[in-house]
């Protein structure tokens, strides 16, 4: 029995004639989409978003200890994604993310039972604590995919952006029809239910998957150790850290913004229009598609750039100038442009270290963000506030992925699985045309 979700983590070049998308792997990324879909903490929080209302009317709680429960959970989160991820990388991926649903469907079975508030608190970390076992799926995909790890990885982005859009509403129904005590004991048994799936369906018999080459000493990549004493490592956890929490509070603040140039109305409307929802799932995927193609990320500065066209957008348009027409423009270049970075940083750290410390790595980078996103995001919004909100949030809009873009700019080549072509061999890692040249296939 060879579990695919433990292979080796670089999987050596196909031959002629031989296609990566094989059923074996293929039946794996579909349990992989369930999981992600079903045993994960998102169907959970949804519910809890959706049950809150309820429950603060039955139990009498008001809306400080609902923000006490909130920091406790992210703080949690943020605490336990570094562990969870070296546990990945030590023991495999199936059995954390199967371990996880079990702990997913017992917190969310346990949740009806709630009668003080302290103990919403202790389960509801629990699930920020049971978040982190989502990085298993990202392992998963990225060592079945090795020629089309982008396009999988810009997939399951977009697989999350759509259940963004669509468990919200199924989890009001839910709490609507059976009661929020009853949706989280349907949920719970719903994920109990799926474990066992995720345990036995993501290991197979055959999978065309072969043992890494003994004569390839980067066949595994390099432990995080290793990987956190590079330059490569803290460029992108510096780009991330300056486009995640800045395009945070600028995203928080422009409905603000725009309701003050009266345009509060037509951007309420256009938030939920059909070609916005569909940039947002676009946007992902062609980043992979691109990502695969290319030998250094290009296409993280090309979606940067386009995250400072948007807040240009932004700062211009007016009743008076654009209009609707102009603020849907930016609606939609904003919601591809945003997503689009979403599979970025996965994706580099496999190119850049390999997958030997993948979660690791991931794990390392998310709780940076976390502690960081969590201490200067209040004391920024602070500023905005001092400092006259609307110029502000212009100029971090702009200034923010420009910074990150010229981050990635000074990014070598990659190092795994984009051999270069005969020709490239002695030209600058930074040269255009090892940046926009087509990768082997």
């Amino acid at each position: 029995m060879v579990d695919l979700a433990e292979a080796p983590p670089v999987i050596p070049a196909v031959r002629p004639g031989d296609p990566e998308l094989t059923p074996a792997r293929l039946k794996v990324a579909a349990v992989c989409m369930i999981g992600v879909a079903l045993a994960t903490t998102v169907l959970p929080f949804c519910a809890v978003g959706a049950a809150l209302g309820p429950m603060m009317l039955e139990l009498g709680w008001g809306a400080n200890q609902l923000s006490l429960s909130y920091a406790l959970m992210l703080w949690a989160a943020a605490i336990s994604v570094w562990p969870v991820g070296i546990l990945i990388d030590r023991y495999g991926a199936r059995p954390v993310v199967a371990l996880g649903a079990v702990a997913i469907a017992l917190v969310s079975l346990m949740l009806p039972l709630v009668r003080h508030f302290w103990q919403f608190c202790a389960l509801f970390s629990l699930l920020g604590v049971c978040g982190a076992v989502g990085l298993g799926y990202s392992k998963i995909v990225a060592t079945l995919f090795a020629r089309r790890r982008g396009l999988a990885l810009g997939v399951f982005a977009a697989e999350g952006s759509a259940l963004s859009m669509i468990l919200p509403l199924a989890s009001d129904r839910l709490v609507h029809e059976s009661g929020w005590r009853g949706a989280f004991a349907i949920l719970g048994l719903l994920v109990l239910a799926i474990a066992p799936l995720l345990y036995f369906g993501l290991a197979t018999r055959s999978g065309g998957v072969e043992p890494p080459r003994a004569t390839d000493p980067d066949a595994e990549g390099v432990y995080a150790s290793q990987a956190v004493k590079t330059r490569a490592f803290w460029l992108i956890v510096l780009a991330s850290l300056i486009s995640g929490v800045v395009g945070n509070i600028v995203l928080t603040g422009i409905g603000a913004v725009l309701l003050h140039r009266g345009l509060g109305d037509a951007a309420s409307g256009l938030r939920g229009a059909p070609i916005g929802l569909l940039a947002t799932l676009v946007g992902p995927i062609c980043a992979g598609l691109v990502l695969d193609r290319t030998r250094s990320p290009a296409v993280a500065v090309a979606a940067y750039l386009l995250s400072a066209l948007t807040c240009l957008v932004w700062a211009v348009v007016s009743p008076g100038f654009g209009g609707k027409p102009l603020l849907m423009g930016g609606f939609v270049l904003g919601a591809f442009a945003y997503s689009a970075q979403s599979p970025m940083v996965g994706y580099l750290f496999s190119r850049y270290f390999g997958l030997k410390s993948f979660a690791t790595a991931c794990s390392l980078q998310a709780f940076i963000q976390a502690i960081v996103m969590g201490t200067t995001g209040a004391v920024i919004a602070q500023s905005m506030g001092a400092l006259g909100q609307e110029p502000l949030v212009f100029a971090l809009g702009t200034a923010a992925p420009l910074a990150a873009a010229l981050l990635y700019l000074l990014l070598p080549a990659y190092r795994y699985g984009t051999a270069r072509p005969p020709g490239l061999a002695s030209q600058s890692p930074r040269s255009f045309r090892t940046w926009w040249s087509r990768a082997p296939s």
